[in-house]
């Protein structure tokens, strides 16, 4: 019996493997740093706010056109994506509501107006779209095609016979700003894409035809 026991002691319980500590901290390191990474790049997509700056209803010829003024939150990782040939969408809400003082305002028109702007590697061209007419403008650098996507002009929005001159009108614009439908394999590539999503305040105004 002792010599079992003595046996026993010698061979003791199977040790763990344990790794060195040095590779260890290696790993520790490489996972605060990866942290570190994908916490900058996704606080580095759309970096700041969208908003609508200025907006007005401009008549020509018997029709409202709309004009707007946006500041779009384009860092460097938007500008990198885009140059990769991630595209970046754009859209507008706009409603026209009448004006009503004992009541809820009551709803005279709405429109949706989407862009779409994306890098052409073929012509080495940034091509800016408007979704809802299909025409499309070709642009040689970023800033020239940010710019134009920035400054939306003469969307025709509402006939002037629709509405009455007596009455007060209240317009409403929105701006949403999306990465648009970027490849799944892109979006593993590219982690930072998914915070290429802002959407603004409304930007309100009254007028009177």
């Amino acid at each position: 019996m002792n010599a079992v026991r003595m046996a026993w002691q010698r061979i003791g319980w199977p040790r763990r493997a344990h790794a060195p500590r040095g590779l260890l901290r290696l790993w520790m390191l490489f996972g605060l740093f990866a942290g570190f990474t994908c916490a900058a790049a996704l606080a580095d997509g759309l970096d700041g706010r969208c908003e609508v700056r200025t907006a007005d209803l401009e008549l020509k010829e018997g029709v409202f056109h709309l004009n707007a003024r946006l500041e779009l939150p384009i860092s460097d990782a938007v500008r990198d994506g885009l140059a990769q040939g991630v595209p970046l969408a754009l859209e507008l809400d706009l409603s026209i509501e009448r004006v009503r003082q004992l009541w809820l305002n009551s709803s005279v028109a709405g429109l949706t107006q989407r862009y779409h702007l994306q890098y052409n590697a073929v012509s080495a061209h940034y091509i800016l779209r408007n979704d809802n007419s299909g025409q499309q403008e070709s642009l040689q650098t970023l800033d020239e095609a940010l710019e134009e996507l920035s400054q939306v002009r003469g969307v025709p929005v509402l006939d002037k016979s629709l509405i009455s001159p007596d009455l007060r009108y209240e317009a409403n614009v929105r701006a949403k700003l999306d990465y648009g439908a970027v490849p799944w394999s892109m979006r593993m590539l590219m982690f930072w894409v998914h915070d290429w999503h802002r959407e603004s305040d409304w930007y309100t105004w009254t007028f009177q035809p």
